[in-house]
């Protein structure tokens, strides 16, 4: 059945529409056309879910894809239809495709298509090689304009009549397809084809030329006349006849013409939305000057508007009460503010707060009052009131900010801690982006060589290099995660079984070259019990062994790391590790458990492991401090608290 599908097929003429040869052929099948057998693969079709728009796929060879569009598209369609082929063209590792389009049955497209269809183009070209589209004199009109526009985009585009004729063109090597920018719908006959023509024929040419021409001369001036004398546009139908030599020229004003109709259809829209949102915010603005009124009666901040010889516009309540208060008498509508103060310093110092105002500046002022025993603090902010770019008068805004004065000392402490925390912050983000990013960039560094290099060997030797700055960076963001998490997550408490845990952390320490070689001393006093936080005891000992680890002499003949844990009288636990390694020179102990410092540039390191120790021994309420001389070795003494039965060991939720 299938063989015989393919001889009733065989002969791409007979396929009107893309439905014929995709419906006919399965996937992988063979097509045979002018003796060159096809391997025809069906692409998922684009069906939109809200426009009858249809977009229908095959592809010959991996080669040519064919595709077949009808209906009324939206933006949307054509962008997702792109999506879609853009996505199955990356998946298959597609390119150099020669893309037949038979877009006689899509409707016209508006300016708004035309914009998604654009950036469309922009999507597939680097996928394509050619184009060979299958359209209506109508739409070449409006396709060669976008080549004209956007030549750059659109090399190669060429018209066909048929599917058959642009296969031909592709399989075949036809030149008869001429490019875009040199092909019309109609040519005038060239001299040999005139001097064949009688005379009465040559009249009958040029009598049609002249009446036609003159007839869309009429009509074109009309349209134009509508917008040059008019003001306003008005569509002319223009009757046009495939065979006229100005056809495109006809035909492209007829395109121009619906895109300026579209253009007045939705800046009508947009009119009528505009009226009705103007509509709605005078309701709105009705509904907020009503709140607005109520919000001010309601406010304990004291609130007066005066025009520009101080009288009084508007107040609220509190203003009221506060006149009243100060000068034992009731506000009015047009009374002068000044003429309440009976005070003539006082006055002369609202009066220069009224006339800075009135000439523009806006003005904070802090006052004091003691008038009724108790210091008060109030501030006061006047701004100019403008009207069409004039000032009309002032507004004057008053609040007791005494409470707020009092917790100003307090705030300013804060900012100065706050500007601490931000210095940090910023020197914390550029570490760690250069810490990052430098192994990253070695890692890319040996994917190029490795790229050129033939020499297993040596690309072995890549690999393990690859690996190295793979660890590190492993190493790196985790220290990062172990500081985050100790300053995000409260402390949850379990009892600690140190020979446990300290083995867990030899083990994990496996890896490190010089481990093997190191002798591990470990002393747990007997019956220790000791309850914190084993997530973080972890990190801080994780922390100690691996440096004990790291930095080893390498002139000791017996290197060692000793962990010794015991209880203090007062139940403190105390742990310390030691060792006989490198040491840390004297200057450099005060620094260590900053963040980033290292003290030697020897081994690699992050500069943040004694940070985290010391900054999670400080979240469990402990302490930590070192003795260490150059090649000598170091000894760190931790001291935590024992927090069992403790009620602010609990996770906070402010802490989570």
């Amino acid at each position: 059945m299938d063989q015989l599908k393919v001889d009733l097929h065989s002969d791409l003429s007979q396929i009107s529409t893309i439905e014929n040869l995709t419906d006919f052929y399965e996937h992988g099948s063979l097509f045979e056309h002018r003796g060159t057998k096809l391997t025809v693969k069906r692409l998922k079709d684009y069906r939109s879910k809200d426009s009858s728009y249809t977009s229908k796929y095959a592809m010959l060879d991996d080669k040519v894809l064919i595709i077949s569009t009808s209906g009324a598209p939206s933006p949307y369609d054509i962008r997702r239809a792109t999506e879609q082929l853009v996505g199955a063209f990356t998946r298959q590792n597609l390119s150099g495709i020669e893309l037949i389009w038979d877009i006689k049955k899509i409707e016209q497209p508006g300016i708004k298509i035309r914009k998604a269809i654009n950036e469309s183009n922009r999507q597939i070209t680097p996928f394509i090689n050619s184009r060979y589209l299958i359209v209506t004199p109508q739409y070449k009109t409006l396709i060669r304009i976008y080549k004209f526009i956007f030549q750059p985009h659109v090399d190669r585009l060429f018209f066909a009549n048929s599917i058959e004729e642009a296969l031909d063109a592709i399989l075949l090597g036809s030149e008869y397809l001429e490019q875009s920018a040199d092909k019309t719908g109609y040519k005038w006959p060239d001299k040999a084809q005139l001097m064949d023509k009688t005379k009465e024929e040559l009249v009958g040419m040029i009598l049609e030329y002249g009446e036609n021409h003159q007839q869309h001369t009429h009509k074109i001036l009309e349209s134009l006349g509508h917008l040059s004398w008019g003001g306003r546009f008005k569509k002319v139908e223009l009757e046009l006849s495939e065979n006229d030599p100005h056809y495109e020229m006809i035909n492209a004003f007829s395109i121009l013409q619906n895109d300026v109709e579209e253009i007045v259809r939705e800046y009508k829209e947009l009119n009528q939305n505009l009226e009705l949102k103007v509509a709605e915010r005078i309701v709105d603005f009705i509904d907020k000057e009503s709140n607005l009124r109520s919000i001010l009666d309601n406010s304990d901040r004291v609130t007066w508007l005066m025009n520009t010889r101080f009288e009084l516009i508007d107040y609220n309540a509190a203003f009221v009460n506060e006149i009243k208060r100060r000068y034992l008498t009731s506000p009015k509508i047009n009374d002068n503010v000044l003429d309440y103060i009976s005070g003539e310093r006082e006055k002369k110092v609202w009066q220069d707060r009224f006339e800075s105002a009135l000439r523009g500046k806006a003005g904070i002022y802090l006052d004091q009052d003691t008038s009724n025993g108790d210091e008060r603090v109030w501030e006061i902010k006047t701004f100019p009131i403008r009207e069409i770019g004039k000032i009309k008068g002032v507004s004057v805004f008053i609040e007791d900010i005494t409470q707020l004065k009092h917790s100003q000392l307090k705030l300013i402490e804060k900012n100065r801690d706050l500007q601490k925390v931000n210095s940090e912050l910023d020197s914390f983000v550029y570490r760690v982006s250069h810490d990052l990013r430098a192994p990253l960039t070695s890692i890319l560094g040996l994917i190029s060589l490795m790229k050129i290099e033939t020499c297993p060997q040596k690309v072995n030797e890549y690999v393990a290099l690859q690996e190295k700055s793979i660890l590190k960076l492993d190493l790196f963001i985790k220290e990062i995660i172990n500081l985050s998490r100790n300053s995000r997550l409260g402390i949850t408490v379990s009892e600690i079984d140190f020979a446990e845990l300290i083995s867990e952390i030899f083990e994990s320490q496996h890896y490190s070259s010089s481990a093997d070689n190191i002798e591990q001393i470990v002393e747990i006093e007997d019956g220790l019990s000791f309850y914190t936080d084993r997530q973080r005891l972890s990190i801080i000992l994780n922390n100690l062994i691996s440096n004990g680890l790291k930095y080893v002499n390498p002139h000791e003949k017996n290197p060692h790391i000793k962990l010794r844990v015991y209880a203090a009288p007062d139940n403190n636990c105390i742990i310390e590790v030691s060792d006989n390694g490198i040491g840390i020179s004297e200057m450099y102990l005060p620094k260590i458990f900053e963040m980033f410092f290292r003290a030697t540039q020897e081994f690699s390191g992050s500069g943040l492991g004694l940070y985290i120790v010391k900054e999670t021994v400080e979240k469990l309420k402990g302490k930590i401090s070192v003795k260490s001389k150059t090649r000598q070795g170091s000894l760190f003494k931790v001291t935590l608290p024992n927090l069992k039965d403790r009620f602010d060991a609990a996770p906070k939720l402010e802490d989570v």
